[in-house]
């Protein structure tokens, strides 16, 4: 059996993690504030860290809580600010775990059909004229896990003006919109709706290092506050060494080249396998992404994804089956990740994924 390379996991390249720049920032930030570093702290997170990432976002600290990732803080509101059976609009096809924390914590979910240019805001408008309003939409705007999709800015301010309509809340989740490759970047839905009526979540992980595990959630004030709650019932106190060394990289202007380089890291992963689609059978359907780590198939005919899993690891090579990010069907559909795998182990893994398809 071949060596299995695997497009499964959203994770970056080895050589996009730069062990030097976590270790100078962590031993520098040690240096200046070891007492504060070393010691229990607040559920909210290291303090310094909230009042930068306060000002890069233009609020105050008190409507940013720092989390283990983004998810941490999308879990946190399903548990705080939902309620089980509460209506929550998912994007189809959406994160995976986002739709299964939503399942877990008894969600009813409102699936939003996507389109080449991200949500489908008219399906949505549908649903909410038809009575069916969700408490809170959750999108991933830019570059879209699993879609690749981006949401046009037609649709980021239809969307911010049906929630004003409706009152519902949109959940904007962000890791991926600074590794742009191509294209003009678009204005953040946080800041067409505003503070009070869109949140915001991004993290680290895919910019400077998934192992550091910092991300982090703006809210209102109230809601972060009971949220910083949560989380000092959950484990106590965060990790302030690695929200000190990611505070000293972005304070020493050191997150922008180091964003750059993982961009084009990405970029050229992104080109291999956009060159590998001509292996995949006639009448497969996909849009290259103009960004992030994922690129997102549709097969054509009876081809099931889920099916042919099994088949593609015998012969080497692992995907996401795209079923996982529906409530139902689409066996059809697979997400790719190029993010973790060099441009050599691409152009093979997409040989021999057309190789398992053609044979189906």
């Amino acid at each position: 059996m071949p060596d299995v390379i695997s497009f499964a996991r959203g994770a970056p390249a080895p050589e996009a993690l730069d062990g030097g720049l976590i270790a100078r920032c962590a031993t520098a930030a040690l240096a200046a504030d070891p007492a504060v570093i070393l010691s229990y702290g607040t559920g909210g997170g290291y303090p310094p860290l909230r009042e930068w990432l306060a000002a890069h976002h233009g609020t105050t600290a008190d409507r940013v809580l720092i989390t283990n990732g983004s998810l941490e803080g999308y879990v946190f509101l399903l548990e705080t600010f939902l309620s089980p059976g509460d209506l929550i609009g998912l994007e189809a096809p959406t994160y995976d775990r986002a739709l299964l924390q939503a399942r877990r914590h008894g969600m009813e979910i409102l699936a939003i059909p996507m389109e080449a240019d991200g949500m489908d805001v008219d399906a949505l408008a549908a649903a909410c004229a038809a009575g069916r309003v969700p408490r809170l939409v959750y999108t991933i705007p830019n570059f879209h896990n699993p879609a690749g999709t981006t949401i046009s800015l037609e649709k980021r301010r239809a969307l911010v003006a049906l929630a004003e309509q409706h009152g519902f809340w949109i959940l904007e989740d962000d890791p991926y919109g600074r590794l742009r490759f191509e294209g003009e970047a678009l204005p953040a839905i946080y800041g067409i709706g505003g503070p009070e009526r869109v949140m915001f979540s991004s993290s680290f992980s895919k910019t400077l290092a998934p192992g550091l595990r910092v991300g982090y959630l703006i809210a209102p004030p109230d809601l972060i506050a009971s949220l910083t709650t949560r989380a000092n019932q959950t484990y106590i106190s965060p990790a302030h060494l690695p929200e000190a060394a990611v505070l000293k990289v972005c304070e020493d202007g050191l997150l922008d080249p180091n964003i750059a380089r993982v961009t084009e890291l990405m970029r050229v992963r992104r080109d291999a396998m956009a060159a590998g689609l001509v292996h995949m059978p006639a009448g497969t359907r996909c849009t290259p992404p103009q960004g992030g780590f994922f690129m997102w198939l549709e097969l054509p005919g009876d081809l099931s994804a889920d099916a042919l899993l099994p088949v593609a690891q015998d012969a080497g090579v692992i995907y996401v089956a795209g079923s996982s990010c529906f409530t139902e069907g689409h066996h059809n559909t697979l997400r790719l990740a190029y993010s973790g795998v060099s441009p050599a182990e691409i152009t093979v893994g997409m040989e021999r994924l057309g190789q398992v398809f053609a044979r189906a």
